[in-house]
């Protein structure tokens, strides 16, 4: 039917009420689409968005049923309304609507921006970790065999055959002075680990945590770096204390995510479930559900209400989920996980990104559907280029 169809039948396709037969005549006619064709002319601002949408959606299926992969859905209690993950079996990124078709249309080469194919070999982080004991000797948790992996005075450290590490009493010698052990995630590394104290602590890459083998004091004091999320078990009598640069978190009981990057402008609390407690300097906070702290050391601490949680969590459900977020953002959280150096060959660009995507993929995955926004760049070992 070439490139013309009823504006009446779009309508009627948008709003769900079509017949089995006129809906596969739309979508073949969105096979045949790139953007909105300009002649198409009476739909709403929104009825072009969502037409927008469904043409690419359409776009997305197509490469995704050449390349043969399987797509991923997202969870139900995802807000998102598009629920195929397409291209490289695991892949959902869009632009702005408008912003992504000016930049197919006019920028996208494929032969001058995917100079390489070593990103194939460049696979996505997994659970990998070094445990340092209180006698400076290391363990790579990678490597170890499940069960017990080392004896600490009176505890015994295990890797459970879920892949984490876990403390157990057992008898031993008490120690005189608090023994501590340190877990360290490295880039491209993320781990979990249950505490003496059963609290349960998950590390994302290149990130470490320090925690004495046995919380036998006043309070259950932790010292951390990177990003780590805790689910602490509740003890008024024992406070547990977090500590991070300048900064201290001071809980009861409770579950909060902590993201302290050194290459990151601020240091960002979030709290999901219960009380905290957060000073720095001479600033402090009381945080309730829902709310995240941002630290700055030239500033005060700002707290915002209504923080998506599903955002700040996407890294423990393995997930990288992008709203509104510019392309160095992104290029910092692929670095730290598939272990790569980014670098911008002139001004980064300000053009924000949406989409959720599985962290399970190889590089070259996540790079294709970049490179289909129309991003240029260029790989070079382990050094992505991009170029704006």
């Amino acid at each position: 039917m070439g490139k013309s169809i009823a504006l009446s039948l779009i309508r009627k396709y948008l709003s769900g009420s079509c017949t089995a037969s006129e809906a596969a005549t739309v979508e073949h006619w969105f096979d045949l689409m790139d953007a909105v064709p300009d002649h198409i002319s009476g739909l709403t601002d929104e009825e072009r968005v969502l037409m927008e949408t469904k043409i690419f959606e359409r776009i997305l299926r197509n490469i995704e049923a050449e390349s043969h992969q399987k797509p991923i859905f997202i969870p139900e209690k995802s807000s998102y309304s598009w629920k195929v993950l397409a291209v490289a079996a695991s892949l959902f990124l869009c632009l702005s609507m408008a912003l992504l078709w000016m930049q197919y249309s006019s920028s996208f080469s494929p032969e001058k921006s995917f100079k390489s194919s070593q990103s194939a070999s460049i696979l996505p982080g997994g659970n990998k970790a070094v445990l340092t004991l209180d006698d400076g000797s290391s363990l790579v948790l990678t490597d170890a065999n499940l069960g017990k992996v080392a004896d600490q005075y009176d505890m015994s450290v295990v890797k459970t055959a879920e892949g984490e590490l876990s403390y157990k009493k057992r008898k031993g010698e008490n120690p005189s002075e608090m023994v501590y052990n340190t877990i360290t995630t490295p880039v491209g590394g993320k781990y979990s680990v249950i505490l003496p104290d059963g609290s349960k602590v998950w590390l994302n890459a290149k990130s470490s945590l320090r925690f004495p083998t046995s919380f036998t004091g006043a309070e259950r004091n932790v010292q951390m770096t990177g990003e780590v999320y805790f689910e602490v078990v509740k003890n008024p009598k024992q406070p547990f204390k977090v500590r991070s640069g300048g900064t201290e978190i001071s809980v009861l009981g409770t579950h909060f995510n902590v993201m302290a990057y050194d290459d990151e402008a601020d240091q960002k609390t979030t709290l999901l479930e219960g009380r905290i407690h957060l000073s720095s300097g001479n600033f402090s906070k009381l945080l309730k559900p829902g709310q995240q702290a941002s630290v700055n050391p030239s500033s005060a601490i700002k707290v915002s209400d209504n923080t998506d949680l599903e955002a700040v969590m996407a890294w423990r459900n393995d997930l990288f989920i992008f709203k509104d977020m510019e392309i160095k953002e992104i290029a910092r959280q692929l670095s730290r996980w598939y272990d790569i150096r980014v670098v911008f060959k002139g001004t980064p660009s300000k053009v924000s990104y949406t989409g959720t995507i599985a962290k399970d993929v190889a590089l070259s995955e996540m790079l294709s559907m970049l490179q289909f926004t129309g991003l240029k760049y260029e790989l070079n070992d382990h050094v992505l280029t991009i170029i704006e």
